[in-house]
């Protein structure tokens, strides 16, 4: 089979590339491993942009420029300046080429208290961009060939000449193209990879946010192929967690909706120890990334969220203290609090005590240890100040009333975010290149496999949104630098 442009991956990324190019004229396939499109892009909440119409008329003013700095000072410089400043720029035109081609937006929110308002957000959630830009690839013939599982890039002349594959049935496909752009998300279930190049490595329970058949195909042939390995280490690291069973995604939506609540109780900034029962992080540190890489420093890479039943009251009558974005904003009153972690007290990851002792013993944590940080901390509740980790005041309520309430909470991630070395215009650079510059010609990486954009740990304070948004606008960039190549 051939074509312009062969794109691996029908995720926001893949999409946003196809249709690109499709757009001006060039012929594109499709290939994706899954029945369906949309990877792990179905399940984002929202998209990072600045200087978008919607936070126009709703008067946020946030520069391209502000946002750049903020992100470069937050990876401390290890981000590739170039390929930031390009998806920052190309944020708020990628917000209104979404909206032009069917997304429905909703508005710019904040994820937590404080947070900027570059999330936007959707009324489909990451289906909104998904669906509609599938559309637009149905209308423009580029045909999307699933079930299908890119194996190996050809080469020709030291060029990109397309992709052998393998077909719902186990038959080998050649695919011949100009130009081939990778966006087949990341490594996220492939155990091998996760132990060998991340900090979470198997201990890490995975969110059930799209993390299907990301294997790091695309990583590991672009690799084959002479590319430069950057950002292998970073994880979007997500915030504590219950254990999940599979069989959680198949029960009733009653079920979900407790999970949503049990997960937004974990969320609170209440009382958070580690396996020791020693307190380790100032619980109204907001960013899921923060949280995931504090904990990820603890005994067994857990917390355990502690309050005692004065805040059980609070959450049932005056609702939340911080929201849970879009899932449980803010103010989200908890019917039942013993019924909304039930499931995770029927699996030993939740205990409701009346005493500390009894606790600590149910949690296997050390009573004394735990006992005097229970007593540093409502001192310091007392007195208004956190001496220890300068809590804010307004979230410093004190462990005293029995019963008292623990919940295990587990690190988690929404997907490895690197693997492929790339420029700032997605094109993919070499190995061997003795100055950094150099390209395999033809070859682009756009989404979760590609590296450069997060430094060491990914930015959950400042761009809210930024993965799905590098995802799309990288998948822009690739089209449009893979028609440039072409001589489109």
């Amino acid at each position: 089979m051939n074509c312009d442009l062969l794109v691996i991956g029908a995720g926001g990324a893949g999409l946003a590339a196809a249709v690109t190019a499709a757009e001006a004229g060039s012929s594109a396939i499709i290939l994706d491993r899954l029945r369906v499109t949309g990877g792990a892009t179905v399940f984002a909440k929202g998209i990072f942009a600045v200087g978008s119409k919607f936070q126009k008329e709703l008067g946020i003013d946030i520069s391209a420029d502000e946002a750049f700095l903020q992100h470069m000072f937050y990876t401390h410089y290890l981000a590739n300046a170039r390929l930031v400043r390009a998806i920052i720029d190309k944020s708020a035109d990628t917000i209104h080429w979404l909206d032009e081609r069917g997304t429905e937006f909703i508005k710019p929110a904040e994820l937590y208290p404080g947070a900027p308002r570059t999330w936007h957000t959707m009324k489909r959630e990451g289906k909104s961009i998904t669906k509609a830009l599938e559309k637009i690839a149905k209308e423009l013939g580029v045909p999307i060939h699933f079930r299908t599982r890119a194996k190996k890039l050809i080469m020709k002349d030291g060029r990109v000449a397309g992709v052998t594959a393998e077909d719902k049935d186990g038959n080998q496909v050649e695919y011949t193209a100009k130009a081939v752009v990778i966006a087949s998300g990341g490594f996220a279930n492939n155990e091998e990879m996760m132990e060998k190049y991340t900090q979470a490595g198997k201990h890490t329970i995975e969110m059930a946010f799209g993390q299907v058949a990301k294997e790091g195909d695309g990583v590991l042939m672009a690799w084959e192929a002479g590319a430069a390995k950057e950002g292998t280490s970073v994880i979007q690291r997500g915030l504590a967690g219950v254990m999940k069973k599979k069989e959680v995604l198949k029960e009733a939506p009653k079920k979900s909706q407790f999970d949503k609540h049990i997960t937004a109780i974990l969320k609170q900034p209440t009382f958070w120890v580690n396996a020791n029962g020693e307190r380790f992080f100032n619980e109204c540190e907001f960013s899921f990334a923060h949280i995931g890489n504090a904990m990820s420093k603890q005994p067994g890479q857990v917390l355990f969220n502690m309050f005692d039943d004065d805040y059980r009251k609070y959450m049932e009558e005056q609702g939340t203290d911080v929201g849970l974005g879009v899932f449980a904003p803010k103010g989200t009153k908890i019917p039942s609090v013993v019924e909304a972690i039930q499931a995770s007290i029927d699996k030993d990851e939740a205990w409701v005590c009346n005493s500390l002792e009894e606790l600590a013993e149910k949690a296997g944590m050390d009573y004394e240890t735990l006992k005097e940080n229970v007593d540093e901390y409502n001192a310091s509740c007392d007195k208004g100040h956190d001496d220890l980790f300068a809590k804010n005041p307004e979230y410093m309520k004190p462990v005293r009333t029995p019963p008292f309430y623990a919940i295990k909470g587990h690190p988690t991630h929404v997907g490895t975010l690197g693997g492929i070395k790339i420029n700032h215009t997605t094109e993919v650079i070499r190995e061997d290149s003795a100055t950094g510059l150099d390209v395999i010609p033809g070859l682009y990486a756009a989404g979760n496999v590609a590296g450069g954009m997060y430094g060491d740990t990914y930015d959950a304070s400042h761009t809210l949104g930024l993965t799905l948004a590098f995802a799309v606008n990288s998948g822009r960039i690739a089209g449009e630098s893979a028609l440039k190549y072409m001589g489109k």
